[in-house]
């Protein structure tokens, strides 16, 4: 009779072989599996992540901003500039941002959204040659369309050619924020000069200065009545502000005879004034703007 006793080993051994082999290959395809899937979460981790930072950051913007090359002034030696060094890198949207957020602390502090301005949408372009912007080498128009608020500044391109550009355009950028941010008062016929004195008084708030300023903001010395009187002679007449100590005084001062001069609507001189009245009652310029927000007839 034949002997098979050394064939079954190897035929059990081979089987064993064969089953090791299937299960290192199992092994193999749940730890792929396991590795692609773990891959996978880490991705969406990461996706999230990315989205809930990005959604964060339009949050805190609080408004939408939009920031154009004009096609009209695209190729000039001001607008191939302005896109290299505030379009390109998204500097002139930081720009705005942290001006706003300035203009903001002044007018609104500590209040709740509802009580500020709508401002949804602000939009920064270069100026095309047929604009003309004021002195200030900025214009700012409204451009709302029904409940959204869009406001549209337009850059002098001249200002691309100042010694100092970066300084030029956050401080042309930061005058227009304090126009946007400020109730202007339109329909209730506010005085132009009162709007532009308070927004010269932000911008100077916010550290800027005239090239021939050597003066600070705040300097009781340099103030007479005649002085505050074009700012009192308007403010003091609301109701809100009938209790303020200055306006007591003023009232005084033209019982007396006093008179304005027309000279002291000028924007500086009634920033000056703001910021002296400011001192004096701290808070002054926000219940202006207040007043100015409900009406100001």
């Amino acid at each position: 009779m034949a002997d098979y006793t050394l064939s079954i080993p190897l035929l059990t051994t081979s089987a064993t072989a064969t089953s090791g082999a299937a299960k290192e290959d199992d092994e193999n395809g749940v730890f792929s599996s396991t590795t692609s899937a773990i891959i996978c979460r880490l991705l969406l981790v990461i996706l999230i992540g990315t989205i809930s930072v990005w959604a964060n950051h339009e949050a805190s913007k609080g408004f939408k901003v939009t920031i154009l090359n004009n096609p009209a002034v695209r190729d000039s030696p001001a607008g191939r500039r302005f896109h290299l060094f505030y379009v390109s890198n998204d500097e002139a949207t930081r720009i705005i941002l942290n001006t706003s957020a300035l203009v903001e602390n002044i007018l609104y502090p500590n209040q709740p959204h509802q009580t500020k301005k709508p401002v949804h949408h602000v939009v920064l372009q270069l100026a095309a040659g047929d604009e003309n912007p004021s002195a200030n080498k900025v214009s700012v128009v409204s451009m709302s369309k029904g409940k959204e608020s869009v406001y549209v500044i337009s850059l002098s391109p001249s200002i691309m050619e100042e010694s100092n550009v970066k300084y030029s355009v956050i401080s042309t950028i930061q005058r227009a924020m304090a126009r946007i941010w400020l109730w202007d008062g339109e329909s209730s016929a506010a005085p132009p000069w009162l709007i532009d004195g308070m927004a010269e008084y932000i911008w100077k708030r916010a550290g800027f200065r005239h090239r021939d300023e050597e003066t600070t903001l705040h300097l009781r010395s340099n103030f007479r009545q005649e002085q505050l009187c074009s700012v009192l002679s308007h403010v003091c007449s609301k109701s809100k502000m009938n209790t303020s100590a200055v306006c007591d005084e003023h009232r005084k001062w033209a019982k007396s005879g006093g008179v304005c001069r027309e000279d002291e609507k000028d924007q500086k001189t009634v920033a000056a004034a703001l910021g002296y009245l400011e001192q004096q009652n701290k808070g002054f310029v926000q219940g202006l703007n207040r007043i100015l927000r409900n009406g100001w007839d």
